[in-house]
Formats: C-alpha cells, sequence, structure tokens
C-alpha cells in the first residue's frame, strides 16, 4: 500500500507540523521515563523518535520503526545519534527484535490502517516487554468539524473523505476506536485522554497553511474525488477552500485521542 502523503517534501512537512512540547507532554502523561528504550512505530521523518529520545535521557534508547527507506534514509542522515537507531519494516508483518523494549509508541499511524487496525498493533508489540507501555494515538473525526464553511465545500470535504476511505484504506475516526483495541488486547492501567489537535481561528498561522495546503494538493488530488460540488473543477474547489481557510472568522477543530495502557503479565 502507498503512502497517502507521498511526495519530495514530505520530510519537511512531518518535520515543521511535529511539536515538540505536545509529545513531550504526551509521553510523560503516558509514563514514558528516562532510561526507557521506545519504539516509534510508524516514525516516519523520524522527527517524534528525536523528541522521544529527549524524553527517556541519555541512558535511554529510542528506535524509530518504518516502512519508507526514503524516509528513513532522511531520518538517518538528520537524527541518526547514540541513543537513536531506525529500522526499516512493514508492520503487516510481525515486528520480532532481539531487544525488548519498555514502551511502543503508534502515533498517527493507524489511521492508515482502516482494514485491520489491530493487526498492526499486534505486530508491532511483539517484543514489548511484559508491563511495558503501549501508548495510541490517532485524530477523530479527522479534518471534518468547521463552522463557517460554504454548504458545497463541507459537501465535499465529506465526499473527499469517504473517496480517502474507500480507496485509501483511510479512517478518518481512528482515534475513537483505540480504547477498543487496547482492551481487545487485554491492556491493563488503561487510560484515556484527549485534546485538541487541529485548532484554527483568528489569523492563520504559516505552519498550519503549509500543513493543509500540502493536504490538498498530495492526498485530495490523489482522493478519487469526483468534485461535483465544483462540476469535477480541483481548482474552483482550490480557490474557494483558500478563501474559507483565510477567513479569520472560521473556526477549525479536530481531536486527538491518546490511550495508554500496560502489556499484560503472562
Amino acid at each position: 500500500m502507498a503512502y497517502l502523503m507521498e511526495h519530495p517534501e514530505e520530510f519537511t512537512r512531518l518535520a515543521q507540523k511535529t511539536r515538540a512540547e505536545q509529545v513531550i507532554r504526551q509521553a510523560e502523561w503516558a509514563g514514558l521515563k528516562p532510561g526507557m528504550h521506545i519504539l516509534d512505530a510508524g516514525c516516519g521523518s523520524g522527527t517524534t523518535t528525536s523528541i522521544l529520545k529527549q524524553v527517556v535521557g541519555e541512558n535511554g534508547r529510542a528506535t524509530g520503526l518504518d516502512i519508507s527507506s526514503a524516509r528513513l534514509t532522511e531520518a538517518r542522515a538528520t537524527y541518526g545519534h547514540d541513543g537513536i537507531t531506525f529500522i526499516e519494516h512493514n508492520l503487516r508483518e510481525p515486528f520480532d527484535s532481539p531487544d525488548e523494549y519498555d514502551a511502543v509508541w503508534i502515533r498517527f499511524l493507524l489511521e492508515y490502517f482502516r482494514d485491520d487496525p489491530v493487526t498492526i498493533v499486534k505486530n508491532a508489540i511483539r517484543s514489548l516487554k511484559p508491563g511495558g507501555i503501549l501508548v495510541l494515538a490517532d485524530l477523530d473525526n479527522n479534518s471534518l468539524i468547521h463552522y463557517g464553511i460554504p454548504e458545497r465545500l463541507e459537501k465535499t470535504i465529506n465526499e473527499i473523505v469517504e473517496c480517502l476511505e474507500e480507496n485509501h484504506n483511510f479512517d478518518p475516526y481512528s482515534g475513537r476506536k483505540l480504547y477498543a483495541h487496547m482492551s481487545e488486547l487485554k491492556f491493563t492501567d488503561i487510560r484515556v485522554n484527549v485534546e485538541a489537535h487541529h485548532l484554527i481561528y483568528g489569523k492563520l498561522n504559516p505552519v498550519d497553511a503549509a500543513n493543509w495546503q500540502s493536504k490538498i494538493q498530495v492526498a485530495v488530488k490523489n482522493s478519487g474525488c469526483s468534485f461535483r460540488e465544483y462540476d469535477g473543477d480541483f481548482s474552483a474547489m482550490h480557490e474557494e477552500f483558500n478563501t474559507y481557510f483565510n477567513d479569520p472568522r472560521r473556526f477549525i477543530y479536530t481531536p486527538l485521542i491518546i490511550v495508554r495502557g500496560r502489556k499484560p503479565r503472562v
């Protein structure tokens, strides 16, 4: 399965939109501590892996795991140093490691595996030690909550998301399912947190502007959407979106759901 957002500038987009303070806060809430060895499953550009290394400190280790050799080449060149390693692996297959991990971090990955997310989690946690921490984090109602949006643009966004579900195995409602996944796997000490991820109001900041424009130019163009509200004209839809998106009165919100638990000791 091809990565939905694949394009030459994806490394830069991922690095720019990842906020270190947010990752550190979420990791500490989940119980990640100095000295741990953490597996970042679906690490992409490695930016989050490098932030997780900050959490585990000088005596800890962080390993990034991803399917993309191109992304991992960039990650190694940018972040590869003592205490950070990167491994190429397709999580459609079990990941067996000679190392035992104290924690597995799976953030913004399961939304790309609508058909069978639990198998992806099972494959990622095979080397998680008993009593180790699993963190699942993903969006819910992904990019779907808007106010002040033109009716035909809102209909088109819904159409785009439906096409992404059907054509690209994308799950815009991945977040609400994470607790059930954790429960199904018999994890213990489960806790849940919900916070804002997309929260756009007032003057548009450059990071949000670049991130959403990239999504439109890559994911939306490749979605298979017919843009029927615009008589098939992508450019007309894009123009109206830009007018809406740059209006300081608009409001856009997407919740991020984070679930953590401990692997059962059996």
